[in-house]
């Protein structure tokens, strides 16, 4: 069918694409909605298979509404589809494989072999080319659909293209361990909604569950086997985390003690075992200096116990500095299975000045350090899911600094309703951005796909064993396609 006739009737006038690229940047005239529209974006590709395509007729792929629309007759055409055109319904049919979808402009709702699917956006006409958002059609289809916003690519692969890649991707990891913490605040929090979405690629799941409650050793349980359950349904591990409380006076009346340590050993390994676990981790913070050799003591008798009864054993350190140096990173390192750096809160929550969560620059040498102590393939870096949103308020020659934690899209979002401009600092390895509102100047040092990318590249670089990622829910979904690229 000719491109001509796919397109009649379509709009009663022609106004072709103007469309100006510089490097990477879309200059482009759009017609939808009966309106003309200046769009001005980074450019965005597509890849089939693998393989760019390189000519899209008279429309580029765009975003609209934080939504990414592509031109539906050349992407599967590539494919191989047969694409048709209803004017009177202003219908588009995609027949591919044996199957044959359906969407209407202007609808949300689409259909393959009639069965209904629901897209985020409705199909457009735009500089008379149809326009749709590909995920929902495609993978109704069969096809697999990815997004990487560090490079603006749509990746459409065949089921056989990506058995391939899954099979070279698992050939990469070589045995790489992907951990996700998840916050967890009450029993009922572990059995959500929200707790039951699947990340691809995830290897180990770590639920904050336990936590030393008084000072007699007690230990509070909030963990849950159904969410276990569901957990290994996907194949991931459980290794719930089990945290001092961050009390250092608790900590030191526990740790001192050999019958309250004895104590909570023999409580952990009844927890393990009721809740069927596969590791427990351990995250102690704010020990005491003058607690270093408790906590060693504790660490010494703690992992063969766990080991014994199969359960991998991790324990979560800050950076290796002269202030931690009581945590004796090196020698639990030779205990234990795996340490995880925490390389974040470079600037913390009431830290007396504004600045990244974790520039890239702190990070390598963070890393750089703990190889030194630690075998690298015991060795798993924390990355951060958050950012901070600063503020500075100046009155009489003195700065007040504060801060509140924040989402990923959650940044994104209160900078661009403040117009802030954003720009990529290299030095830090992110996107930075800053507002002035009520004379109080606003900072942000933005965690997204493209600052996690230099970070894994800092943990391929080092050699270590996987990555761990403070907290659950705080990632955009494309994260996680761009960890499963090195991890």
């Amino acid at each position: 069918m000719k491109i001509s006739n796919f397109f009649a009737a379509v709009f009663t006038f022609i106004i072709m694409l103007s469309c100006v690229v510089h490097g990477q940047n879309v200059s482009a005239i759009l017609v939808y909605d009966g309106k003309v529209h200046n769009y001005e974006a980074e450019e965005i590709k597509i890849k089939i298979d693998g393989q760019y395509i390189e000519q899209f007729g008279n429309m580029i792929p765009v975003i609209l509404d934080g939504r990414t629309l592509v031109p539906l007759r050349s992407v599967f055409e590539t494919l191989g589809a047969e694409v048709s055109w209803d004017s009177s319904k202003r219908e588009a049919s995609v027949e591919y494989e044996g199957k044959k979808a359906v969407v209407s402009i202007d609808e949300k709702e689409g259909f393959v072999d009639g069965k209904s699917f629901i897209m985020d956006v409705p199909a457009k006409i735009i500089n008379d080319s149809t326009m749709i958002p590909i995920r929902a059609i495609a993978e109704g289809l069969g096809l697999f659909v990815g997004w990487n916003n560090s490079s603006r690519e749509v990746s459409i692969n065949t089921p056989e293209y990506e058995d391939k890649l899954n099979t070279e991707k698992e050939e990469k990891k070589s045995e790489k361990i992907t951990i996700l913490w998840d916050q967890v605040t009450n029993k009922d929090a572990s059995n959500t909604a929200e707790k039951r979405k699947v990340i691809n690629g995830l290897d180990v799941i770590s639920p904050t569950w336990f936590s030393l409650s008084d000072d007699n050793g007690n230990i509070s349980d909030i963990a849950s086997i159904d969410y276990v359950n569901w957990a290994h349904a996907q194949g991931y591990e459980v290794w719930a985390l089990f945290s001092n409380d961050f009390n250092k006076s608790r900590t030191h009346n526990v740790l001192s003690s050999p019958e309250k340590r004895t104590k909570v050993i023999n409580t952990i390994l009844s927890l393990a075992q009721k809740y069927n676990l596969d590791g427990i981790n351990i995250d102690f913070e704010s020990v005491a200096v003058e607690d270093g050799e408790y906590y060693l003591q504790f660490i010494k008798e703690i992992t063969p116990a766990l080991k014994e009864n199969n359960l991998v054993v991790s324990v979560d350190m800050y950076i290796p500095t002269k202030y931690t140096a009581h945590y004796k990173m090196a020698d639990v390192g030779k205990i234990v299975d795996y340490v995880i750096i925490m390389a974040y809160d470079e600037h913390w929550s009431t830290s007396p000045e504004s600045g990244s969560v974790a520039s890239i620059g702190w990070v390598d040498t963070a890393m750089k350090n703990a190889c030194e102590l630690v075998e690298n393939d015991k060795l798993i870096m924390g990355v951060p899911f958050y950012t901070r949103r600063w503020a500075e308020e100046t009155s009489n020659g003195q700065t007040k600094v504060s801060s509140v934690s924040m989402k990923m899209q959650e940044a994104f979002d209160i900078l661009a309703e403040n117009n802030a401009q954003i720009v990529w600092n290299e030095e830090c390895g992110q996107y930075y951005g800053e507002y002035t509102t009520d004379n109080v100047v606003r900072k942000i040092w933005l965690e997204d796909e493209k600052s996690i990318e230099e970070k894994m590249k800092v943990a391929q670089k080092y050699g270590v064993k996987g990555i761990a990622a403070w907290k659950r829910g705080h990632e955009r979904d494309s994260v996680w396609d761009v960890i499963n690229n090195y991890f």
